[in-house]
């Protein structure tokens, strides 16, 4: 068993890098409170909301609009530090039309609320589902149909100067993608994790389904599950992780993919300028990923199936560059 300690340092880590809040133009101290406040009352309102109905006959719990809102990227609902429930997500624009996608858990059984301008966002309110294993998460790139290329004019490929990072592309060519997060997981049972996927081939971002080649987490932290992960145990970034791998299936599309988890040996809640790479470098030496697959999209959320009270999962801060 792993020793599990938030933030554990394995050997050859750097410093555990100083969480970043975000700050409003009142300053981090009054944005922590005034989302603080906001949550509160979430919470407390969240329990008198309809119970949601597996996810074949889901209830949609859709938040009320702002007085004034802006006008609708395709798809998504651009509301922001008010929360989106159901089958919503909301569309962050970083600038130049770098879009990031929070999307809700597929059973539709989460709201999500997010700021506008940077990638700070939190469950609002969550119930169980029929399903365990519900993903609430940040998306760049392709999930179910959304891509975020194609939030917004700016997103474009038209678009001068636009920063969207774009997928699919190819695994070998695919940049230099880096990532840091910082989290208050609040979970009892779940994990917290980043979810990459990958296509055979190259698809057109509105004509991908369920991606048919592999699947490659990476899970920061995860209460209440047992690490048994011992296909191989390596050191990446200078953080120990084990590694576990089996073949996956959707029943419902009928598709096979590879599965392949690195959980961080010491649990944490924070990683910082965390290179992709060299997982998938590592996947590939051990034939679990091919240099010729597609990636088609990066998510960061929480798998959730127990908290320790009201939703809980809250990501402070997130970032992630350098995708081709």
């Amino acid at each position: 068993m792993p020793r599990t300690a938030n933030n554990g340092v394995d050997p050859g880590e750097p410093p555990a890098y100083a969480r970043q809040q975000a700050a409003s133009r009142s300053g981090p101290r009054f944005l922590r409170l005034r989302r603080l406040l906001r949550r509160l009352e979430i919470t407390a309102t969240s329990r008198f909301l309809p119970r949601a109905l597996p996810a074949v006959s889901a209830v949609l719990l859709l938040a009320a609009p702002p007085a004034v809102s802006p006008a609708a990227p395709l798809g998504g609902t651009p509301v922001w530090n008010h929360p989106v429930c159901g089958s919503g997500y909301v569309p962050v624009d970083l600038g130049s039309g770098n879009y990031f996608n929070i999307i809700n858990a597929q059973a539709h059984n989460t709201c999500v609320s997010a700021e506008r301008h940077h990638l700070s966002w939190y469950v609002s309110s969550w119930h169980p589902a029929a399903q365990k294993w519900q993903y609430p998460n940040i998306s760049s790139g392709i999930e179910w149909g959304r891509y975020t290329c194609d939030d917004g004019p700016s997103g474009y490929p038209s678009s001068p100067g636009s920063k969207c990072m774009r997928y699919p592309v190819q695994v070998d060519k695919d940049g230099e993608p880096v990532t840091s997060a910082g989290v208050n997981p609040h979970l009892i049972n779940g994990n917290v994790s980043y979810d990459i996927w990958f296509n055979r081939q190259d698809v057109a971002p509105l004509k991908l389904g369920q991606p048919d080649a592999g699947e490659l987490m990476i899970w920061l932290s995860y209460p209440g599950i047992r690490d048994e992960a011992d296909a191989r145990h390596v050191v990446i970034d200078g953080i120990q992780w084990d590694v576990m791998t089996w073949e996956a299936r959707n029943s419902t599309t009928g598709t096979s993919w590879r599965y392949v988890a690195y959980l961080a040996h010491h649990q944490r809640d924070t990683v910082s300028g965390l290179r992709l790479n060299p997982f998938l470098r590592d996947a590939e030496q051990a034939d679990e990923l091919s240099p010729s697959w597609y990636l088609t999209g990066i998510d960061f959320g929480a798998e959730i199936n127990q908290t320790v009270h009201g939703a809980g999962f809250d990501v402070a801060q997130y970032s992630l560059t350098g995708v081709r």
